[in-house]
């Protein structure tokens, strides 16, 4: 019988490091059930396909991508960026769109890495990177405000909702403001305990 060719046998658990690996990799699966839902509310999907996500990504990432130090998950920039692109498509007709951009999305990533584009990423600063990621998180803050206070959110972008929220407290919601208040507030402090790993888990829950 011939040897198993040496992709195959990288896949093979390690049993010296078994049981670290294991360690390493539950927090992170924990964790990202609220990320992967959280994603799937930002592009305006059951929140499910988040879950999908976060199962089938790191999955199929990790037999595709070529160093094991890279972490596929999901992001809230490119749930940011599917959001916006979908925005005119109605509710019913979202999540098939979605597979479609997604597909769209997974053969132009393949041509990249067949191109080698990879190698232009070198040339975007790190101030670049952080005024885009301050950026997405002002976005999500402001735009999530309505849910978070149980409040009607109108017009667009993201900061005109957040002005209509707040100039609107008789729409909200006490109870809803109470529950994703406290939420916050607990993951929060579990964050700086022994459990920070699974703080996001027990907040949802």
């Amino acid at each position: 019988m011939r040897k198993a060719p040496g992709w195959v046998r990288s896949l093979r658990p390690d049993r010296a490091t078994l049981r670290q690996d294991a360690v390493a990799g539950v927090p992170g699966a924990i964790a990202s059930v609220p990320d992967g839902m959280a994603s799937a509310v930002l592009v305006g999907v059951n929140p499910v396909y988040g879950l999908y996500a976060s199962m089938a990504g790191p999955i199929g990432g990790g037999l595709a991508v070529s160093t094991r130090l890279m972490v596929v998950t999901t992001t809230t920039a490119a749930a940011l960026a599917a959001g916006s692109a979908l925005s005119s498509f109605s509710g019913a007709d979202r999540p098939e769109a979605l597979f479609v951009l997604s597909a769209l999305a997974g053969v132009m990533m393949i041509v990249a890495g067949v191109l080698r584009w990879g190698r232009f990423t070198r040339f975007v600063s790190v101030s670049v990177l952080t005024g885009f990621l301050s950026g997405v998180a002002v976005n999500i803050i402001l735009g999530q405000l309505g849910d978070l206070l149980g409040s009607p959110q109108t017009g667009s972008p993201a900061i005109v909702k957040a002005f209509n929220v707040m100039t609107h407290p008789s729409e909200m919601s006490l109870t809803a403001a109470a529950v994703g208040v406290s939420a916050l507030l607990l993951m929060v402090v579990l964050s700086r305990t022994k459990i920070a790993s699974v703080a996001s888990l027990v907040a949802l829950a």
